[in-house]
């Protein structure tokens, strides 16, 4: 095809062509396309190169919203660096998300954590107290019934003293 349109010249970039044969730019539907395709093929004379014109290439149109990395003919071809680095800047952001909502989760988590042992601790404090008052309850009740005792005995001692003044 190239020696037809160039009046027999060999071409140059054959090494280059091996190459880019596989890759997807390169085998869409719309560079395969001879006669009924939307390139015009221009030659002047023999000297000059071969030039296409892009009006039926949307995926070389800057004004053309980009898919995905998907052209018009569905072919995925490779990332632009612009979009690339979005990817990654939003990669890094998610990341960024992420981590903090771990470092939130563990915070947390700690914070349970303490908040349980103190309760813990608390619940144990209160046993203590409780267990020292009822003690302390209980030395009073006894003190009080021995000062009960007491008393009656110092009024059964003051009424003998007083029977005894009377006898005497």
């Amino acid at each position: 095809m190239y020696k037809d349109l160039t009046n027999g010249k060999p071409f140059k970039y054959e090494h280059c062509w091996e190459i880019l044969i596989t890759n997807p730019k390169w085998c869409s539907k719309e560079l395969t396309k001879t006669n009924d395709s939307n390139k015009q093929k221009s030659v002047n004379d023999s000297d000059s190169p071969v030039s296409f014109s892009n009006k039926g290439d949307d995926y070389m149109n800057p004004d053309t919203p980009i898919t995905e990395g998907i052209n018009s003919d569905r072919v995925v071809r490779p990332q632009e660096r612009k979009g690339t680095k979005e990817k990654k800047r939003r990669l890094n952001d998610e990341k960024g998300v992420v981590e903090a909502l771990y470092n939130l989760q563990s915070t947390l988590e700690k914070q349970i954590k303490v908040n349980e042992e103190g309760l813990e601790l608390k619940k144990e404090k209160d046993k203590k107290e409780f267990e020292l008052r009822e003690q302390t309850m209980k030395k009073e009740i006894e003190l009080k019934e021995k000062a009960q005792k007491m008393k009656e005995k110092d009024q059964q001692l003051k009424e003998k003293n007083q029977r005894l003044k009377e006898k005497e």
